[in-house]
């Protein structure tokens, strides 16, 4: 995620903790009656429960509601549906807007002030009851978003660039200590202040729940970035470990991939897309496949973040903002916009003149190294989460809630089995990001955070496409009302 000007700006300021806040006051009590209910925690297709919600929480879940009790709470019925926990993507970036360079904010408050005021109803009309900012530059989002009459809960992490580093090279040099304070350094460093522990310690005091680093050399324009050794990434792990908090590591090459494995790493927020000297190999060369056991083995979360290049590629596939499914989740001003000269420009600078057929094929093979990998990590039954990066950058391509079921879709084809995604989506994030007591499943005691399908997960993707109702702390609502286009 590139940082815009206006986001360095207030990054400088104390972020504070991102708190997880009821969306509004739920019903004092209800009973959810007659769906199939279907938890990650049992190895089942689902029964038929009823389910009982006091306040924010789930009070129980029985095979029947018992006798007399349609007396004392409204009843909704939910016979013929299927009942999961609320979705979890463990990747956003919420202060990003989709095909916004850092002028463009500036130039249209008025489109960034519709954009963000729906942002959260999108990820709530496609079931994401729980979203994790990996990099939050920008509290005033955070806060607006918060604010907002629904909305998911939001977590966050810490960023943690090695000095100069992906991605804080962004910044202009002359500001970039106060965009990204967080920034660490070698061991051995004069600068204590941002020596590992130091660095870890203050976010955790500012609400953190996890580290994210980086292992990026660079693409494009920039080459050649600084990376972490392995002293200071082993140094910054034994930090996160003494606090408790799990490390992410962006990495997407062999090279960085391999370096968090022999690291340690908890997570690898990205998948493997670029193998280097063998991108042109056919199948998974052998190198990737050495690395990839090691992940699987060890069961390090991964997150394949397929539509980071699927969300660039819809750029240069006809129809796409003709899709009913984008009205869903941007307001008409903005769509708009994207359908403008103006609005083309990401489109125009990333093919820098070349055809949309031969972009189509070039990212096309770059979203074949993921596949290939996905795949083969599911084969091993790898402990995947589920992580979009929305947005991955200033593309319109990666919109809120909607590209959550686009990578979806990009799983399934790429071998990921449905119980696998469902898994991801909520079990295996809650524990991975230390959320478990929290969310992720459906059991007495356990956060209100509910997703109503009109066909079952475990039968098709396609069912995450039918959503009847979301409760978010035991409030429930209408998809249809979440909708921009209404």
């Amino acid at each position: 995620m590139k940082p815009t000007r206006r986001r360095l700006a207030v990054a400088a300021l104390a972020l504070g903790a991102l708190l997880s806040i009821p969306a509004a006051a739920a019903d004092a009590r209800t009973w959810i009656v007659g769906a199939t209910v279907i938890s990650p925690e049992r190895a089942d297709d689902g029964q038929r429960m009823d389910v009982l919600v006091e306040g924010d929480r789930i009070a129980s879940v029985v095979p029947a509601q018992p006798p007399g009790t349609a007396r004392d709470a409204p009843v909704f019925d939910a016979t013929g549906l299927y009942l999961l926990p609320g979705l979890i993507d463990s990747h956003v970036h919420l202060a990003t807007i989709p095909g916004f360079s850092p002028v463009m904010e500036y130039r249209h408050p008025l489109l960034a002030r519709e954009y963000r005021a729906q942002l959260p109803r999108s990820f709530l009309r496609y079931g994401y009851t729980t979203v994790i900012d990996l990099i939050p530059t920008d509290r005033a989002v955070v806060d607006a978003f918060l604010a907002a009459p629904a909305h998911p809960d939001v977590h966050h992490c810490g960023a943690l660039p090695v000095q100069d580093g992906y991605p804080s090279h962004f910044a202009p040099g002359v500001v970039r200590k106060r965009i990204f304070p967080d920034y660490v350094v070698e061991p051995g460093a004069a600068d204590a202040d941002h020596a590992p522990q130091a660095v870890v310690e203050r976010v955790r005091k500012g609400g953190a729940i996890c580290i994210k680093t980086f292992f990026e050399r660079g693409f494009g324009r920039d080459r050649n970035l600084p990376v972490p050794s392995a002293e200071l990434f082993g140094a910054l792990m034994k930090s996160a470990r003494a606090a408790g908090m799990p490390v992410l590591l962006h990495a997407s090459s062999i090279e960085a991939q391999r370096f968090g494995v022999e690291g340690g790493t908890d997570i690898f927020a990205h998948g493997l897309w670029n193998w280097g000297d063998a991108n042109a190999s056919p199948t998974l060369p052998q190198p990737a496949r050495e690395v990839l056991d090691r992940v699987a083995g060890k069961k390090i979360g991964y997150m394949p973040t397929l539509q980071v290049i699927g969300g660039l590629r819809v750029l240069f596939e006809p129809g796409y903002f003709d899709l009913p499914a984008v009205r869903r989740v941007v307001p008409p001003s903005m769509l708009e916009w994207y359908r403008s000269p103006a609005g083309r420009w990401f489109k125009d600078d990333l093919a820098g003149g070349a055809s949309d057929e031969l972009m189509r094929a070039r990212l096309g093979e770059t979203l074949q190294r993921g596949a290939e990998s996905t795949r083969y990590l599911a084969q091993k039954r790898a402990f995947f989460l589920f992580g979009t990066d929305t947005p991955s950058g200033p593309t319109p391509g990666n919109l809120p809630g909607l590209n959550g079921y686009l990578e979806m879709q990009r799983l399934v084809a790429a071998g990921v089995s449905l119980r696998q995604l469902l898994e991801a989506a909520t079990l295996n994030n809650a524990k991975a990001f230390g959320l478990a007591d929290r969310v992720g499943t459906i059991e007495p005691g356990k956060r209100a955070n509910l997703l109503l399908l009109g066909r079952s997960p475990l039968e098709s993707v396609e069912a995450y496409d039918t959503v009847r109702a979301v409760w978010i702390g035991g409030r429930r609502l209408d998809p249809a009302e979440l909708e921009a286009a209404r």
